[in-house]
C-alpha cells in the first residue's frame, strides 16, 4: 500500500472471494438441498440422488490438469467466463431433469464450470498480487466457500419453498451468474503489472527477491524428478482423504452415536472453526515458513482424528472438542497446502503444476469417501475408518518435516 489509498489487490482478492463462494460454495454446499426434492418426486434413494456428487468430483479431478494447462496458455479471464456459462448452463439442466442419466450429465457441466472458474484461476490470480501477505489472502480467499454455502443455503431454501425447487434453481442459477460475472468485470485484473503496480503494492525500489523469483517459472518435467513433488503429493492426498472422507460422513456418524447434543449445533461450530482456521494460519504463514506452519496444521487435524478414536467414551462434550480441533485443522491444512504449493512451484507453469495436485486432491477426497463408507459397512461403525485417519494424519506430519524451508526446489 502506498499512502494511504487501499492496494488495488485487496479489491481483486475481495472479487475472487465472491466468485469462490459460488463456484465452491453454492455447487458443492448448497446444491443437496435439492436431494430431498428429487427423492419426494422421483422416489429415488439417497445413494442414486448423490452419486451424481461423486462423479463430479471425480470428474474435477480429471479436467484440473486440463484447466491448468490451459491456464497457462490462455487468457485467464476468457476461461472463467466459459466456466461461468456452464455453471449457469448447468442449473437450467438441473431445473429440467426427469432421470438419473440426466442429473448425471448436469454434474458433468457442474464439474467443467467450477474446473475452469473456481480454485486453479483463483489462486493463480491471488498469488500474482500477493507475495508478503499471501498466506492470508489465500486464508480469505478460501473463506469464501464457507461464506457462500452458509448464504446461499438459506436463499436456496426459501426459493424451494416459495417458487418450488425447479423454479428456485433457475433464480439460484441466474443470481450466481450474476455474482460471478460483475466482480470479474468490476475489479479482476490477472496481474499487478497490467496497472504499472507490483505485488502487495511495494513501490518499485522495494522490489524483493520474492518477487523477482516469483516470475522465474518451472518446467513440468523437473516434476517428476522431485523430492519435493513427492512429499507434497502424499501431504496433500493425505489431507484430502481426511477433510473430505469426515466431511462428507459426519452427519451419519453423528446418527450413530444417538447423543443428546444437536448435531446441527455441532456442525454449525465446526464451519464457524473453519473460518477461522483459515485466516488463523494463512495469517501466521505470512510471518513463519510456512512449512513449519503446515506442521502445525498437519498436527492440529491429527489431534482431530485422535478425538475421533475417543469420541464414544463421552459424546456430550468430546463432540464440541471434534468440532473445534478438526474445524480448525482441516481449513488450516486446506490453506497451507494452497500455499506451499504456490511458494514452491510459483511461476510460467504454475497453473500445469495447481492442476496436477488439484487433480490429486480430488482423488484422494473421493478415495476417502468411499473408504469411510465401506468401512462403516462393513464393519458396522467407523472405529477403525477413525484409526486409519490418525494414521494418515500423523504419517503426512512426518513428510512435512523433510520439506525444505524455502522455496527453491
Amino acid at each position: 500500500m502506498s499512502g494511504s489509498r487501499i492496494f488495488f489487490g485487496w479489491w481483486v482478492l475481495a472479487a475472487l472471494f465472491i466468485i469462490y463462494s459460488i463456484t465452491n460454495g453454492v455447487i458443492l454446499n448448497t446444491l443437496p438441498l435439492f436431494y430431498p426434492e428429487l427423492i419426494k418426486e422421483y422416489g429415488w434413494t439417497q445413494d442414486q440422488v448423490t452419486r451424481p456428487a461423486q462423479l463430479l468430483f471425480l470428474l474435477v479431478a480429471i479436467f484440473s490438469p486440463f484447466a491448468g494447462h490451459w491456464m497457462d496458455k490462455m487468457h485467464i479471464k476468457r476461461m472463467m467466463y466459459l466456466g461461468t456459462a456452464l455453471i449457469l448452463l448447468g442449473f437450467i439442466l438441473f431445473s429440467r431433469i426427469s432421470s438419473i442419466s440426466m442429473l448425471m450429465v448436469t454434474y458433468f457441466v457442474f464439474a467443467m464450470g467450477i474446473t475452469l472458474a473456481g480454485i486453479i484461476p483463483s489462486m493463480k490470480i491471488v498469488t500474482n498480487w500477493f507475495v508478503q501477505s499471501r498466506g492470508m489472502a489465500v486464508g480469505i480467499l478460501l473463506v469464501g466457500s464457507s461464506i457462500g454455502g452458509a448464504i446461499f443455503n438459506q436463499i436456496a431454501g426459501s426459493l424451494i419453498v416459495s417458487q418450488g425447487w425447479r423454479m428456485a434453481l433457475i433464480s439460484l442459477g441466474v443470481m450466481s451468474a450474476i455474482a460471478i460475472l460483475l466482480p470479474m468485470l468490476i475489479a479482476v485484473k490477472i496481474h499487478p503489472s497490467s496497472m504499472q503496480m507490483l505485488p502487495d503494492g511495494i513501490a518499485h525500489q522495494e522490489k524483493t527477491s520474492a518477487h523477482i523469483s516469483d516470475t522465474k517459472g518451472f518446467k513440468y518435467a523437473e516434476l517428476l524428478k522431485s523430492k519435493v513433488f513427492y512429499l507434497l503429493v502424499f501431504v496433500t492426498g493425505a489431507m484430502w482423504f481426511c477433510i473430505v472422507g469426515v466431511i462428507q460422513h459426519q452427519a451419519l456418524f453423528f446418527k450413530d452415536l444417538e447423543t443428546t447434543t444437536a448435531s446441527k449445533n455441532v456442525l454449525s461450530l465446526f464451519f464457524l472453526c473453519s473460518v477461522l482456521g483459515k485466516i488463523i494460519f494463512g495469517k501466521l504463514s505470512d510471518h513463519y515458513p510456512k512449512r513449519n506452519i503446515m506442521f502445525l496444521a498437519v498436527v492440529n487435524l491429527a489431534l482431530g482424528a485422535l478425538v475421533l478414536t475417543v469420541i464414544k467414551s463421552n459424546p456430550d462434550i468430546l463432540l464440541w472438542v471434534y468440532a473445534v480441533v478438526f474445524g480448525i485443522g482441516f481449513s488450516g491444512t486446506f490453506t497451507m497446502i494452497q500455499l506451499l504449493i504456490a511458494e514452491y512451484y510459483h511461476g510460467r507453469s504454475y497453473g500445469k503444476i495447481l492442476g496436477v495436485f488439484t487433480m490429486v486432491d480430488t482423488m484422494a477426497g473421493v478415495l476417502g469417501i468411499m473408504t469411510l463408507g465401506i468401512l462403516r459397512t462393513k464393519t458396522g461403525s467407523y472405529d477403525q475408518a477413525f484409526v486409519i485417519l490418525l494414521t494418515i494424519s500423523i504419517l503426512a506430519a512426518v513428510c512435512v518435516l523433510f520439506l525444505p524451508r524455502n522455496q527453491k526446489v
